[in-house]
């Protein structure tokens, strides 16, 4: 990935994978995430189903990424990454 800003670990039983994005991503803009779509002006949801990716992400063995306004998401495995484009 480009510059990794965010690598965080999860068990995505406890935290859903849209949860553990938005949570990151505001942590990175300094903001609340409730906040983020003002802030970013975007919401998680204009990229992917929040829905389906949690759904996909149940286990140790996905690994799934996309773009979110400024940033790269990776998730592979329990592991979340979040990098500048």
């Amino acid at each position: 990935m480009d510059d990794v800003i965010v690598r965080r670990e999860f068990d995505w039983s406890e935290t859903p994978p849209s949860i553990a994005i938005v949570t990151a991503i505001a942590d990175i803009e300094n903001v609340d995430p409730i906040d983020l779509p003002t802030t970013a002006g975007t919401t998680l949801y204009s990229y992917v189903d929040p829905g389906a990716l949690d759904a996909l992400v149940d286990g140790e063995r996905v690994a799934v990424s996309f773009s979110m306004a400024e940033y790269r998401i990776r998730i592979d495995g329990a592991e979340l990454t979040v990098a500048a484009e």
